[in-house]
């Protein structure tokens, strides 16, 4: 009874970041920073698979995607909860008036507790364009590592706040720190961050 009530009060809450939630759940999740902005949106077909679209804008770049989410494993400890989940989608890059392929692929885990918090994610896109000056790989590969904790434990009603700390890397250029604030309430989780050059991140997830 305590694994399942604890269970509960994790994917009500913390599943707002993944890209696969509860059956029939339609998920908006907004990643923003100097560097990108990305907008995902998902509907779950079960609490396996959801069906999803992502737009990206990144270095004068546009990219549509359509794509599918799987939770390929799911782990449960007694106070803590794993997941693994793989993406795959194929859409249009457009530039300069231009569209062109591009394919993607994606890898995310993450392990969460009601106190701590990793996360990791690799987005790769095989893109047919290379008429971007700013942008000339054909291989774009993105990394990001998370890792937070909560100062305080809340009931899930009530306004929780946590820490975050993230490292991103992409391609061949210098891995870029930032730091956030992040806070959630029933099915509303939105994030405020910098990074150590100014630039800042805000970052706003819902499920419905």
């Amino acid at each position: 009874m305590r694994l399942f009530i604890l269970f509960s009060l994790l994917t009500s809450f913390k599943a707002l970041a993944h890209p696969v939630s509860f059956k029939d759940a339609i998920g908006v999740m907004s990643y923003n920073s100097s560097q990108m902005n990305e907008l995902m949106v998902t509907y779950s077909l079960s609490s396996q698979m959801a069906l999803g679209h992502t737009y990206i804008r990144e270095k004068k770049s546009e990219f549509y995607i359509p794509r599918v989410n799987f939770l390929a494993r799911r782990w449960y400890n007694e106070n803590s909860q794993g997941n693994l989940y793989l993406s795959a989608g194929s859409g249009l890059e457009k530039y300069a008036s231009k569209n062109s392929n591009v394919h993607l692929g994606a890898v995310v885990a993450d392990w969460e507790s009601r106190k701590h918090y990793v996360y990791l994610e690799h987005l790769y896109m095989l893109r047919d364009n290379q008429d971007n000056p700013l942008w000339l790989q054909r291989d774009d590969n993105h990394s990001k590592v998370r890792a937070g904790f909560a100062p305080f434990l809340a009931d899930y009603k009530d306004l929780n706040v946590w820490f975050i700390a993230q490292l991103t890397k992409h391609n061949d250029e210098t891995a870029q720190a930032t730091q956030f604030l992040r806070f959630y309430m029933k099915n509303t989780l939105w994030e405020i961050g910098a990074d150590f050059n100014g630039g800042f991140a805000f970052n706003f997830m819902i499920h419905i």
